[in-house]
């Protein structure tokens, strides 16, 4: 059960958070806690009620800060206040500058996914290294409650709908899950607490940020009050009953198969088609992820797929899913398998014929899509001209339109024959191959770059580059922003 999610003052939130660490059964006496402590007001205030708990819960304590080498001056101030508070408490201290802007370029992600796997590997290593059994971060309800509207918004299924866990693998925990934003800043502000104010929480070109500063307040002012809480309450619903429902599958799932060795599992298809479809569905995704480890670039379109193959496939038949995965039937045995050291292969029968790899993109803003055959989706946003950020801090994952210059609607698809566009800055049209092979990017990249087209040529080779003729000008007025994100079902 959640603790209660009344509103309560700042006075009372020392006692919130210790409901929540005994309610979801984060603490036991021993454990050694590292603070993930950016500087900002949750994790200031998330390691300050923790140092007042520590006695209690006879846990012991660390600070960890990482730079992400993203906002020179201002990181400085960060890593200075985490610091200090540290120094102040008599905690260790643990700190490194990462690179994030190399690892998103290198694995091509967008900023906010970049910064993701590179703070957690820093923590795993912190907690590998000094021995620390738990890592506590300061996410709170006002977040949760984005995730889940950012979930919704992406059509994700029940899994998505679960937010933001406050206890993850029992070692990642979130004391402040049941706590608003507000409460923290006037936590923050009646005991003194310094903290740092991040001004990427501005910028409205990530989801999250529009989320946040813009369809929440409408949707708490226009129609629900208690939107941020209730949509935390979903999360908590779908998560425990989540959990519940795992538990229910296993016996099923252990019953339908018949055979597994290394990378390969074996079903009885029989059974299998004698299952309700939203449990089947249910094991597809369990089988999927015990045989690759991930859910990563797995859509519901891919579950659907290995459905209709065991309810209507006939021996031989097969389907390919992305990372090397191999859904195969034979004499009513139903087999998933990932081949090793896989390279996604170069689809030539869709090259020849790519109508069947394109998803038109809604004339409504802001919309969101997914584009399964690549594993990525892509947001767009209407946007004034004093919100494109300078040319040197655009990503890779990002473009901006001049919108009375395209054709709409866009298409994002496949690349086709004969393409052509004028890459920005250059002064005549080429063919899209040309460009890719000037350019140094190989077949492979070449077959898995994603074309956002207006109705007479490509308008965008997806991280990579634009068409000229729709760039942004000094006489712009009206302008279109669109961002990639890789899809993750997790």
């Amino acid at each position: 059960m959640s603790p209660s999610a009344t509103q309560s003052d700042p006075s009372n939130l020392l006692a919130e958070v210790k409901r929540a660490l005994v309610a979801y059964h984060m603490l036991i006496p021993g454990d050694r806690v590292l603070v993930g402590v950016s500087g900002g007001p949750d994790s200031m205030v998330l390691l300050d009620l923790l140092y007042r708990l520590a006695s209690d819960f006879k846990i012991s304590l660390g600070v960890a800060h990482l730079n992400h080498g993203l906002r020179g001056a201002c990181a400085a101030h960060d890593a200075r206040i985490a610091r200090q508070a540290a120094t102040r408490l008599g905690l260790p201290f643990y700190m490194v500058r990462a690179d994030v802007a190399r690892v998103r370029q290198g694995l091509k992600l967008s900023l906010e996914e970049a910064a993701r796997r590179v703070r957690y590997a820093f923590f795993k290593k912190i907690m590998r290294d000094a021995n620390f059994s738990k890592l506590a971060l300061g996410h709170h309800l006002d977040d949760n409650a984005e995730q889940v509207l950012m979930a919704i918004l992406r059509g994700s299924g029940p899994l998505g709908l679960a937010g933001i866990a406050p206890l993850r693998q029992n070692r990642i925990l979130r004391p402040l899950i049941q706590v608003r934003r507000s409460q923290i800043e006037a936590y923050a502000e009646k005991n003194d607490i310094p903290w740092a104010t991040d001004a990427s929480n501005q910028d409205l070109r990530l989801m999250r940020n529009r989320i946040r500063h813009h369809l929440l307040p409408l949707i708490s002012s226009a129609y629900n009050p208690r939107i941020q809480r209730q949509l935390s309450q979903l999360a908590d619903v779908m998560r425990t009953e989540e959990e519940w429902i795992d538990g229910l599958i296993t016996p099923a799932y252990t019953d339908a198969i018949v055979g597994h060795k290394e990378g390969s599992l074996i079903f009885n298809t029989n059974a299998l088609k004698r299952m309700h479809p939203a449990l089947l569905r249910r094991l597809i995704r369990r089988a999927l992820f015990d045989v690759c480890g991930t859910l990563r670039r797995i859509s519901f379109a891919h579950i659907q797929d290995v459905q209709w193959l065991i309810w209507k496939g006939t021996d031989g038949k097969s389907v390919h899913l992305p990372r090397g995965i191999r859904v195969c039937i034979n004499q009513n045995q139903l087999q998933i398998s990932r081949v090793k050291d896989y390279r996604r292969p170069v689809d030539r029968q869709n090259l020849a014929d790519p109508v069947g790899k394109q998803i038109d993109v809604p004339l409504f803003l802001p919309c969101t899509i997914q584009f399964d055959p690549m594993g990525i989706g892509m947001t767009f946003f209407a946007c004034g001209p004093d919100q494109v950020p300078p040319w040197q801090k655009i990503g890779p994952h990002q473009a901006f339109f001049d919108m009375d210059r395209l054709r709409l609607p866009l298409t994002l698809r496949s690349k086709r024959p004969g393409d052509r566009f004028i890459p920005l800055g250059g002064k005549g049209s080429q063919k899209v191959k040309k460009y890719f092979i000037d350019h140094h990017i190989s077949r492979k990249d070449r077959v898995d770059t994603p074309i956002l087209s207006d109705q007479r040529q490509p308008v965008w080779l997806v991280g990579h580059r634009i068409d000229d003729r729709v760039k942004v000008t000094s006489a712009t007025s009206k302008i279109l922003a669109a961002e990639f994100f890789l899809l993750d079902t997790r």
